[in-house]
């Protein structure tokens, strides 16, 4: 019959259709442009914002390269590499309708993430940063700020011009023995989803959550879904999500199916009053007691700032 594989646009080569690569094609717009990241490259065109990073033989150095040569709303897609990239400022996914992945690696959701791992070496920001609506799947992040997070999703400018819109899939947050507040902190901003993920507190947990909720100005967090992860040795006192300050907005969002491991409690709501939350928490489980084996207050005070309960699962 011949050869029947065809090169659609936006492909990066027709061996990505023929070398069993055809699963990446639903993560490339129709334009879109596929680069790949290999921090030990030594490919010749390495670098170059304008030829380097289409082949894996010819990969760009650092992932914020690759970010650089994609194009708003092209649809791209970048594929790391193993390593762990030690960066000295935040990386900015910046680039509406971006999506960036890691390689295959026979590694289950939430532990790829150790073998792709965005370390921030600094102390004065996160080691990453999703100002774009952006999608990342098996990636990792170990940040270094003592007070902030991992990875910060800057939602304040809202709609698409912001980290709006966002998914953050199957990555894991790592610990690494490093003090920080949180491994995620959602700076307002709506649409997104973080799921499948672990958090990663081994040996001394987060210093306050797994996951942070804050207003910017006038912005809350909207729309937001927080679903089917695992939060691991949070630590004694602490919660794997938590809202900032009691003036709080965490609205229309959906927390459902994660899994509390450790002594951590499940969530702090910090007196957030609220009437018009209507934010659904479902189907978690945590081994702490319903009220303040579980949360920062009784249940039925929470119920009464507007928040929704069903079907979740406490300690028998």
């Amino acid at each position: 019959m011949g050869d029947t594989y065809q090169l659609h646009k936006g492909e990066a080569t027709l061996s990505d259709l023929k070398d069993g690569k055809l699963a990446i094609s639903s993560l490339v717009g129709a334009d879109g442009r596929i680069f790949y990241v290999d921090e030990d490259s030594t490919g010749v065109m390495t670098g170059s914002d304008s030829y380097g990073g289409l082949s894996p033989d010819d990969s760009f150095n650092t992932l914020t390269a690759a970010i650089a040569a994609c194009e708003d709303w092209r649809g791209d897609l970048i594929i790391c590499k193993a390593a762990t990239q030690t960066v000295t400022s935040a990386v900015d996914f910046n680039v509406k309708g971006l999506t960036v992945i890691s390689e295959s690696m026979g590694m289950a959701p939430g532990e790829k993430g150790e073998r792709f791992t965005i370390y921030g070496s600094h102390t004065d920001g996160p080691a990453a940063t999703i100002s774009a609506p952006t999608r990342i799947i098996g990636m990792g992040f170990c940040g270094s700020e003592a007070a902030g997070a991992s990875l910060e999703i800057d939602g304040t400018s809202g709609a698409f011009d912001g980290g709006n819109f966002y998914h953050v899939a199957g990555c894991r947050f790592t610990h690494w023995g490093i003090a920080k507040a949180y491994g995620v902190l959602i700076n307002a901003g709506s649409a997104g989803v973080i799921e499948d993920c672990m958090f990663d507190g081994y040996f001394t947990g987060y210093t306050t959550a797994g996951i942070g909720l804050d207003d910017v100005a006038s912005n809350g967090v909207l729309s937001v879904v927080i679903r089917n992860n695992r939060f691991v040795n949070m630590g004694s006192g602490k919660y794997c999500i938590a809202a900032v300050d009691s003036a709080m907005h965490f609205r229309f969002s959906l927390v459902d199916h994660n899994y509390n491991v450790g002594p951590g409690k499940f969530m702090n709501f910090n007196s957030a009053l609220d009437s018009t939350s209507s934010t659904l928490i479902c189907d978690n489980y945590t081994g702490g007691a319903t009220d303040t084996g579980s949360y920062n207050e009784a249940l039925s005070n929470i119920q009464g700032d507007g928040f929704q309960f069903a079907n979740n699962h406490y300690d028998e």
